[in-house]
């Protein structure tokens, strides 16, 4: 009993030790990046609308160079967006519901490899999170689209200073 006591234990540890292995070797892209940020305006005076019961404020934009191994040709454009759900009902929004359209002519969704949001919230409360594009150097936004599901129902005009 003590012979298998003993062999199932130093398996564990081993098993044990095999796993864990490795984790201090991993090191996220986060160190090795540089940030330069600059602002980003919107066209806008007023940039708060009001579609399906819910106010949704642009609050500010950055635009930021990141350099990391083989990326360095592009910026990360980070647009800070607050709903408000002013309806009786239940309402949601996040990251999935907007898109970017670029100087290309192309739209854009959010990179997912930076913090996303998205959530439900009942009525009078708000939800604010960060959306985050990765567009290539000489590509500029124009246009930030609010698009939960298959139509446009809002757009905020971008303009690089």
């Amino acid at each position: 009993m003590k012979k298998t006591l003993l062999i199932f234990s130093a398996l564990l540890v081993v098993f044990l030790t095999a796993c864990s292995s490795g984790a201090g070797d991993n090191k996220t892209n986060d160190d090795n990046k540089e940030t330069k940020k600059q602002s980003v305006s919107i066209s806008k005076n007023d940039n708060t609308i009001t579609i399906d019961n819910m106010k949704i404020t642009l609050e500010n934009s950055d635009e930021s160079k990141v350099s990391d191994k083989g990326s360095s040709d592009k910026k990360v454009y980070s647009f800070k967006v607050k709903a408000e759900n002013v309806s009786n009902d239940q309402k949601g929004m996040g990251t999935v519901d907007f898109a970017l359209k670029t100087s290309d002519g192309k739209t854009v969704k959010p990179d997912y490899s930076y913090a996303s949001f998205g959530d439900s919230f009942e009525k009078g409360e708000s939800l604010t999170g960060t959306v985050y594009f990765v567009l290539k150097k000489g590509v500029a936004p124009k246009e930030l689209q609010y698009k939960p599901g298959d139509d446009v129902k809002a757009t905020w005009e971008v303009k690089t200073k």
